[in-house]
């Protein structure tokens, strides 16, 4: 980061009523979330044949499984007789390799979606099985993440894909890891403030005490050291509040800062390392990578007003079999702080409901957000 990334003037931020307005969100949907890759789940927390999850974007719904001979695959959750969804549950497990619609019990093929037998007395003449398949939903496993795409011609483009990328994610072997912990929840506000929130600090020491203490930097309000305009003044403190990484003493995001003698030998043999690698995909996805484990965050709208989001904490099998290793200690401090920013959002959100007021402002240190306007505004 330099310093010329700082906003030299303030600028308009996005017309407020792109925060509720119906009409908006459903160009958001048609433009940006039916056409970019978006992120389902780490491919463990599918590791048993015939699991499954669903995943919700705004009115469309998703069933990712894991089949007989375990091969992932995506469909539409929605059964082609009159449209009933398939599987009701955030999660579970088939009882075969059958996908049986719970109203009137159509059964189609897990592995390959095609239409095995109806209930009616017979098939008419007219009617052919195979015209009616299960709808395929394109998929890219990608370092045991998966990530899925409704436009069924697009290609995988990392560079594309990722807005802030970080090679080192590609020595950790991310596809080994385990799934230890997944915690969601629904907050009241549009997606687009949620990422809006988690790309500035000016809100970090008033909302975030926790996160602020651990990491001395956010409570100066700053996400990088060159944020600053005096910042060559201060080149030679050693205090991190100055230099960026996590407080003296600490080692990872957890409630005491210690990672448990479970560090990554890659990421500590890097001089640069700060002890935080962050990277992120619009419009569905960050991940943060630590020394002990990585958490993703999965941002999906339900509605022009709702979001849900979605953690999954991975860990190397050596870590998450470790009996001693407190893996709480980890979950409750990212979820405090998640926590906190949920409720910020909502106040976001409640805000924008302004009749004479058009837009808000950005500020120097929300470079980011405009960053990642301009590229919601290039895709609508």
């Amino acid at each position: 980061m330099t310093s010329s990334h700082i906003l030299e003037r303030s600028v308009k931020s996005l017309p407020l009523k792109w925060y509720y307005d119906d009409k908006h969100h459903t160009k958001e949907v048609s433009k940006i979330w039916s056409k970019e890759w978006f992120y389902a789940c780490h491919e463990n927390a599918l590791k048993e044949p015939l699991s499954y999850i669903t995943v919700n974007i705004d009115n469309f719904n998703v069933v990712v499984l894991r089949d007989k001979n375990n091969s992932l695959v995506a469909y539409i959750n929605t059964c082609r007789h009159r449209g009933s969804i398939l599987c009701k549950e955030k999660q579970g497990k088939l009882k075969s390799n059958l996908l049986t619609c719970p109203y009137h019990q159509w059964a189609y093929n897990a592995s390959d979606g095609r239409l095995i037998k109806t209930t009616s007395i017979i098939d008419p003449k007219n009617f052919k099985k195979s015209d009616h398949s299960l709808v395929k939903v394109k998929m890219k496993v990608w370092h045991g993440l998966i990530f899925l795409n409704f436009n069924n011609k697009a290609k995988w483009d990392l560079k594309k894909v990722f807005v802030d990328y970080s090679s080192a994610f590609n020595k950790l072997n991310v596809e080994d890891y385990e799934v230890g912990h997944v915690w969601s929840k629904t907050i009241n506000c549009n997606w687009k403030i949620f990422w809006e929130n988690y790309s500035e600090c000016l809100h970090c020491p008033n909302l975030h005490p926790e996160l602020s203490d651990l990491v001395p930097l956010y409570g100066r309000r700053l996400v990088d050291i060159k944020d600053d305009p005096q910042w060559k003044k201060f080149i030679n403190e050693k205090d991190p509040k100055f230099q960026g990484g996590l407080k003296n003493g600490a080692e990872t995001w957890s409630m005491d800062g210690s990672a448990q003698g479970h560090k990554t030998k890659y990421l500590e043999d890097q001089k640069d390392f700060p002890g935080y690698i962050y990277m992120t995909t619009w419009p569905s996805m960050f991940l943060a990578i630590f020394t002990d484990h990585i958490r993703t965050v999965r941002i999906l709208p339900l509605g022009n007003e709702t979001t849900e989001v979605t953690a999954e904490w991975l860990f190397t099998s050596k870590t998450i079999n470790d009996k001693n290793y407190k893996m709480k200690s980890v979950v409750d401090f990212s979820v405090t702080v998640m926590e906190q920013d949920g409720e910020a959002c909502e106040l976001n959100q409640k805000g924008v409901h302004n009749p004479s007021i058009k837009s808000g402002v950005l500020m120097p240190e929300e470079y980011e957000i405009k960053k990642f306007h301009d590229w919601l505004k290039r895709k609508i």
